[in-house]
């Protein structure tokens, strides 16, 4: 292995969610009356990380793997114990650095406090929540399947449960938001604690029902309005900008994308 080989991370996809939010282009399905194969696609991801390990095997050898982000869909959709399997099964097929940063994204209205002493337990270091806003008017407005009150309870009990390093991704420019408005869900996000916030601007991206069935959304001028004054509020409560949509406070940047903006590896 080359001395100036850049670092290693591995996305791991869960494609199910419990419906599909109007504004998502990801590759993420909505559930349905027969429940999701949740044990046999561990399996597969196994499966298919033993094909990488072949087909790589040169660029794999000795080099550990910084990151491991579970996105989706709805992560939280499955249990701690399946994803202490599927973990346990990477830490069998790959080297993991010792301080490997590993985040699952987590649905406010998918989990409840024992959840989060499962994932901690099985090596899960980071929660991402998909929070969006504290504005249960803007929830329903964008398909969330949580409240206000939801989010903030998950949070505080991912706290309680260990967690000290939590994301909270918000949005902005959402239908018939103002400034304020975008202020206020700033506000709430900072009092939780977070280590990390991910600000958003709602965009309308092609084959998605916001795109077909376009929503009243502020104008640019009113969205760059929000997008600055949440800046400001966030570097005033200690969150510095490292990306676009990225605040952290010191030393909590996200390792796994800093790796993608970076120009490193991934699987």
């Amino acid at each position: 292995m080359s001395l100036l080989a850049p670092p290693l991370s591995l996305y791991i996809h869960m494609p199910w969610c419990v419906k599909k939010c109007p504004y998502c282009d990801f590759n993420s399905h909505g559930l349905r009356s027969t429940p999701p194969p949740y044990a046999e696609y561990i399996d597969h991801l196994l499966a298919d990380l033993d094909a990488d390990r072949v087909d790589f095997a040169a660029a794999l050898q000795d080099r550990p793997v910084i990151s491991i982000f579970f996105g989706g869909g709805t992560p939280s959709l499955f249990s701690p114990e399946l994803i202490a399997r599927l973990l346990d099964g990477v830490r069998e097929r790959l080297a993991l650095a010792d301080d490997a940063e590993i985040t699952l994204e987590t649905n406010p209205g998918t989990v409840e406090h024992g959840r989060f002493e499962g994932y901690l337990d099985a090596g899960v270091k980071r929660i991402s929540f998909g929070v969006q806003s504290f504005d249960d008017d803007k929830l329903r407005r964008l398909g969330r399947i949580h409240s206000a009150a939801e989010a903030e309870a998950a949070v505080k009990s991912a706290q309680d449960a260990g967690y000290a390093n939590i994301n909270l991704d918000l949005m902005y420019a959402l239908p018939r938001q103002t400034l304020a408005g975008a202020l206020a869900d700033v506000e709430r996000a900072v009092a939780l604690g977070p280590t990390h916030i991910s600000h958003y601007q709602l965009t309308l991206e092609p084959n998605t029902v916001f795109a077909a069935n376009p929503p009243p959304l502020p104008d640019d001028d009113q969205a760059w309005a929000m997008q600055e004054a949440c800046q400001a509020r966030l570097a005033d409560a200690g969150y510095g900008q490292y990306e676009i949509s990225a605040y952290a406070q010191p030393g909590r940047r996200c390792v796994h994308n800093l790796n993608y903006w970076q120009f490193g590896d991934y699987l």
